[in-house]
């Protein structure tokens, strides 16, 4: 068994801030950075203050006489752009950041820290699992991070920046946002063989996919702006808008409407490349920040289905963790009717998207909520998408909005007024004029206000600074 070699404080100290080791020169030539690298992107140069530095790790008979036991985990705290931030970062270049007892100890501590701040939290992930020879300690570990994620109600940014498998993947996926370095990054949560074999972080359980280690780090630091209260703008609130041309193309792409509504270059997409008839993301509007849900009708027509109900779902936690309003926009052909969606569990889904919609207008919640319908809101999905009745919110209308129980077409088949199927057409427009106008539903209190498409950016600007 190895001799335990006591060192000084100055000697542990120099051992913290010694230069690049061999193995960090080697993975950083593979495009992957150390943990203290990370920190220094990640906070306002000159604020970051190391929390836990000289916790160590439980020696074993493995160990080398010139080992240092320090753990494999950086943790602190520090400014980002004027905001306080707490950040933990893993290190692969220290026993491949293996976690164990006193590893998970540290997480657990800055967690608990940044929920007393009420502050955000970063986590940046680089870990090859648990350090074996602890058994049990080690597994033990990975709960008491859970434990601490679910109990701190603060916005958690995960970055995926090299190996995150097992349960170091669920503690990432357990955060509010998660970013992956494409060539750094794999999230798996089983794997049989090698984690060289892992593939690269999928798209559909990253909210934001970047190019690399450092840019995701980067990218971390940026999404602080949404969590930081509101900001200071050059976009003028009343500017007026023109988007009638967008709209007069029923298969329009919503990315065009939202970066003419809210302010100039704010959207950031989560989950862009999953389930694309439902866009979410982040946003500013008139520097406030907000959580932004969006049918897409150039994809499926903006249908309603099991990930798309997912998605906006998965956007609402995001807005309750960090008490952002949410600006809903509405224009879909309805739900899905596939048989694969039933056998998912649709109805679940859907009352699961509801009841997160409704949350934000009970007494302990009472966020604030714009739900806009653009176009189409027909049935289920006109009041499963942030309805008024819902979100007990500001619900309002353009005059080209079309809502009712069904369908326009539906309706008239299922009405059977017409036989004459060249007639069709013609009668359901007669219908949707006159029982799925947006004035049929703003008589009923159902939409506070019918507005003109140019002044969609004002009225919801209005909007918020009422509710705030």
């Amino acid at each position: 068994m190895a001799e335990t070699v006591t060192k000084t404080t100055a000697e542990l100290r120099a051992l913290l801030t010694k230069g690049q080791t061999a193995e960090q020169k080697a993975l950083a030539k593979a495009g992957r950075l150390c943990a203290r690298d990370r920190m220094g992107l990640i906070f306002d140069e000159g604020t970051f203050v190391e929390i836990g530095a000289y916790i160590g790790r439980k020696r074993t008979e493995l160990d080398k006489e010139t080992d240092d036991s320090f753990e494999p985990v950086i943790t602190g705290y520090g400014a980002v752009n004027g905001t306080l931030v707490y950040a933990f970062s893993q290190d692969f270049s220290r026993l491949h950041g293996a976690l164990g007892e006193m590893h998970a100890k540290k997480i657990v501590n800055i967690i608990a820290m940044a929920a007393k701040a009420n502050a955000p939290i970063i986590g940046v992930f680089d870990s090859a699992g648990a350090k074996i020879l602890e058994g049990v300690d080690a597994l033990a570990g990975y709960g008491s991070i859970m434990c601490a994620l679910e109990d701190a109600d603060v916005p958690k940014i995960a970055v995926v920046a090299g190996i995150c498998g097992g349960s170091t993947a669920v503690m990432a996926e357990m955060f509010d946002v998660v970013i992956g370095a494409k060539k750094t990054g794999k999230l798996y949560a089983a794997l049989s063989g090698k984690t060289e074999d892992a593939i690269s972080v999928d798209p559909s359980l990253i909210d934001i996919v970047c190019e690399d280690d450092k840019a995701a780090t980067f990218k971390a630091r940026d999404l602080i702006k949404y969590f930081a209260g509101a900001v200071e703008i050059a976009d003028d609130i009343n500017r007026v808008l023109d988007i009638e041309g967008i709209l007069a193309n029923d298969k329009y792409d919503i990315h065009d409407i939202i970066a003419q509504t809210f302010d100039a270059g704010s959207f950031t997409e989560l989950c862009g490349e999953n389930a694309k008839s439902m866009v979410t993301g982040l946003a500013t509007i008139g520097g406030n920040p907000v959580v932004v849900i969006a049918n897409n009708p150039s994809y499926k027509d903006g249908f309603l289905c099991t990930g798309a109900a997912k998605k906006a779902i998965f956007a609402l936690e995001t807005a309750y963790t960090a008490e952002l309003p949410v600006v809903t926009l509405v224009d879909g052909n309805g739900i899905g009717d596939s048989k694969s969606f039933e056998e998912k569990g649709f109805a679940r889904i859907l009352a699961r998207l509801a009841s997160t919609y409704a949350q934000r207008n009970a007494s302990y919640m009472n966020l604030p909520t714009v739900t806009v319908t653009l176009g189409a809101s027909y049935g289920t999905a006109y009041t499963v998408m942030g309805s008024k009745a819902l979100t007990g919110g500001i619900a309002l209308a353009l005059d080209r909005a079309r809502i009712s129980a069904m369908s326009p077409d539906s309706a008239v088949a299922f009405l059977d007024e017409v036989k004459n199927e060249s007639k069709h057409k013609e009668t359901a427009k007669a219908w949707s004029d006159r029982f799925a106008s947006p004035l049929e539903a703003a008589k009923s209190g159902h939409i506070d206000d019918i507005i003109d498409s140019a002044e969609l950016r004002q009225r919801i600007g209005a909007a918020l600074a009422m509710l705030l």
